[in-house]
């Protein structure tokens, strides 16, 4: 029998999104004058590939699935069928009542807010994110019972802010994860400007900070 881990779906269920990070494969195609494949996942679509799977992960590579505008009935239906879900966003152009609506749809969803350092200065890698709003969006999240996980991927800019996150994380009992990022394993970013001082966080493998206990 195939692992209940092993039958989970990672899915690009848009083609939009309003953050312009550099190294993001949306921008790869962009700047080659590229259309982004793809489209919305409709509700049909979903409803579908539901029967075949025990759980979905919401992500993007070329997009962001808060853009989707069936992501809510997604959740439903994933609660409905009693199927795991998690959403991976870092994208915060949407108003507080959308945000409210999507967390009620599934309360038994994971949420993972990518919120890169500390939520004042995380717009220096996810250009046009307004941390600061999604930092107290992931507040509501936590406030109605979501599971909710802050993603950090550790930037020259942000690496001696880790303690402070870690420290506002407990605060609000929130769990926080470092992450490095893979392009510090070619070799042409040597130069790059945001790559971490401390060569811990260079690692292949991303690895998990002290998180707060429920």
């Amino acid at each position: 029998m195939i692992p209940t881990w092993k039958r989970t779906c990672t899915t690009d269920i848009s083609v939009t999104c309003t953050l312009e990070c550099p190294k993001c494969l949306r921008q790869t195609y962009l700047k080659k004058g590229q259309k982004i494949p793809g489209g919305d996942m409709t509700v049909n679509q979903f409803d579908k590939l539901s029967d075949y799977f025990t759980g979905f992960s919401f992500c993007g590579q070329i997009s962001d699935p808060i853009f989707n505008p069936n992501l809510i009935d997604f959740l439903k239906i994933c609660k409905e069928k009693k199927k795991s879900a998690s959403v991976h966003t870092a994208a915060s152009h949407k108003p507080e009542k959308w945000w409210s609506e999507a967390f009620n749809a599934n309360i038994n969803a994971r949420w993972m807010f990518g919120i890169d350092g500390l939520p004042y200065e995380s717009f220096l890698h996810r250009k046009n994110q307004d941390g600061e709003k999604l930092f107290n969006m992931m507040l509501l999240a936590k406030s109605k019972g979501i599971r909710c996980v802050w993603q950090y991927i550790v930037f020259s800019y942000n690496e001696n802010h880790i303690e402070e996150a870690a420290d506002l994380a407990i605060k609000h009992h929130l769990n926080l994860r470092l992450m490095s990022s893979t392009r510090w394993n070619d070799s042409k970013n040597k130069v790059d400007p945001l790559k971490p001082k401390n060569p811990k966080w260079w690692t292949v493998r991303p690895w998990e900070s002290r998180e707060t206990k429920k």
